[in-house]
């Protein structure tokens, strides 16, 4: 009897400890013109994991990651509770004094938010967002390519405009097999 109620025991632990929890990914595809004026997709991608109301660790959200074909550029827009955040009260990425410039042209002043984005419900937290952001984009790259010696990297992404682009969200099981979000085709860059 003692061992079948520690076997259990064992049992419930392990399952408490492992998390029970529903890891998703999230992601979202779209076609727009970057600083330069070309057509690129773009994409966006996170990933949340979710547990039962009685486990003891909260929901969380990886940064949204931005991402724009033949750039080697890439965005991670965090909450205003994450690590390396730079806004007190949105899903944000602050541009960089040295790549970005402001609406005018001249660098962007360090913590300059950039990249802003939401969902129709106005969520400030990467865990509630629904299936269609709103990606907001104020600043332009001050260069689309930067001398890395050997080579020139392009560093472009989706023009700044007033009206926010729009995403509707696909969400999968992470680590799924045949859902999976895009991989960016950049043979277009190498045609052009």
């Amino acid at each position: 009897m003692r061992t079948a109620t520690g076997a259990v025991l064992v049992l419930l632990l392990a399952t408490g400890l492992s998390g029970c929890a529903t890891q998703r990914t999230h992601y979202s595809a779209m076609t727009a013109e970057n600083s330069a004026g070309e057509e690129r997709r773009v994409l966006l991608k996170w990933k949340t994991a979710r547990y039962p109301a009685w486990h003891w660790r909260q929901d969380s959200a990886t940064p949204v990651t931005v991402t724009t074909q033949c750039s080697r550029r890439e965005w991670k827009l965090r909450d205003p509770g994450m690590e390396g955040t730079c806004s007190e009260d949105a899903i944000a990425a602050c541009g960089d004094p040295r790549l970005d410039a402001a609406n005018g042209g001249s660098p962007v002043d360090a913590g300059q938010v950039c990249m802003q984005l939401t969902d129709a419900g106005g969520s400030t937290r990467v865990r509630e967002l629904g299936n269609r952001v709103e990606l907001s984009v104020s600043c332009s790259p001050r260069q689309t390519g930067v001398d890395m010696g050997d080579e020139v990297v392009n560093v472009d992404y989706p023009r700044a405009s007033s009206v926010p682009y729009i995403f509707r969200v696909r969400t999968v099981p992470t680590g799924s097999l045949t859902q999976r979000p895009p991989e960016l085709d950049d043979r277009v860059c190498d045609e052009e």
